[in-house]
């Protein structure tokens, strides 16, 4: 799954107006200018000039419906605090109809910067516009802004290699022929579990692991990967041979922060866990690097939702009789992870260097 992205362009108006709209835009001078305190970083005033209503916005696509949030740093001008708690501005977010799904008043009343935050609950995919309309005296003394953010996670999900091209795991229906390490094969179940930032923040080994493009070798992935922590990936390393005998094993992710690139997210609003299940334990190919199917041993087999289990109980009795399938390749015990781990860092060894890509 792809990173959250900030949809806002220029959000830190180092490039002036470029990407905003709107009517008496002014973001050409700095922090120092209007606080006094020596800083050349660049920002925005909602008040550029009397007598005109500063306007500003822009418009952006999201591509799934999302819950996500609005954040911006906000402060007054040194010569406006006299008019603290009605110097601000509105801050909006409309559909492609013009229809308000969001809305809120930012009124600062000190000269420091705060973060201003404003929830945004998607409905649909689509086109939607950021705007932020004066408000207080017309006196071109208003509030200055700083660091606009909307973050939005695009794709909807990972890439998987198909028969034919790929398609994203939240996409794949039961029956699309994937490929996988030991041929072409028909997807079974298809499972998804939203996770909120509530969830992780309760539970965090919900967390998922962020693989940055490239982090494993080989140029894979071939976008960052977020993946959960225990989710396996394969690992093709001369150190497994000389240590299991053979050169392909999978270890979890998690197992793999101990690499550059790879490291625990704990700041996501929502991240989407898909998984695919089909006849056997497989290797398939997101985002291009070998990464396993749904293994329905029994720590996977505990782990999975209630409602997950008994639907694939109902649906495959004889599949999950035995808990104990074969998995697609070793799985080493934890220590043995942990010590493939150190020699391959000791050895400035990446996991995916010499394997075959999909």
């Amino acid at each position: 799954m792809p990173l959250p992205t900030n949809v806002i362009v220029n959000g830190t108006f180092d490039s002036g107006n470029a990407g905003w709209s709107g009517n008496d835009l002014e973001t050409n001078h700095s922090e120092g200018a209007y606080l006094g305190n020596g800083s050349s970083n660049r920002v925005a005033e909602m008040d550029g000039h009397s007598g005109q209503t500063t306007v500003m916005e822009q418009t952006f696509a999201v591509n799934d419906p999302l819950a996500t949030e609005l954040t911006l740093d906000v402060a007054l001008r040194n010569s406006s605090l006299g008019d603290a708690g009605s110097e601000g501005f509105t801050v909006e977010i409309l559909d492609s109809g013009g229809g308000v799904i969001a809305t809120a008043t930012a009124l600062p009343t000190t000269n420091s910067f705060t973060t201003f935050t404003l929830p945004v609950n998607f409905p649909t995919a689509g086109s939607y516009t950021l705007r932020m309309t004066e408000l207080g005296p017309d006196n071109s003394l208003g509030a200055i802004i700083d660091n606009v953010e909307l973050l939005v996670c695009f794709g909807g999900g990972t890439r998987i290699a198909l028969h034919k091209g790929c398609k994203k795991a939240r996409k794949i229906k039961i029956g699309d022929l994937v490929r996988t390490v030991s041929g072409v094969k028909p997807v079974r179940w298809v499972g998804r579990r939203v996770v909120t930032q509530e969830d992780m923040a309760r539970n965090p080994t919900m967390c998922p692991v962020r693989i940055q493009a490239g982090a494993l070798g080989n140029g894979l992935p071939k976008v960052d990967l977020l993946v959960s922590r225990q989710h396996r990936m394969f690992v093709n390393s001369p150190i497994a041979t000389r240590m299991f005998g053979r050169p392909d094993v999978l270890l979890p992710a998690i197992r793999l922060t101990a690499l550059p690139g790879i490291d625990v997210q704990t700041r996501l609003r929502q991240i989407d866990y898909v998984h695919l299940l089909f006849d056997a334990h497989e290797i398939v190919f997101a985002e291009g690097a070998p990464s396993e199917s749904l293994f329905t041993g029994p720590e996977a087999w505990r782990a999975l939702p209630h409602t997950a289990r008994e639907e694939i109980e109902l649906m495959f009795p004889a599949l999950v009789r035995d808990h104990t399938p074969r998995a697609a390749a070793p799985i080493p015990e934890r220590r043995l992870q942990r010590e493939l781990m150190r020699r391959m860092v000791k050895n400035d060894q990446l996991p995916l260097g010499r394997v075959k890509t999909g």
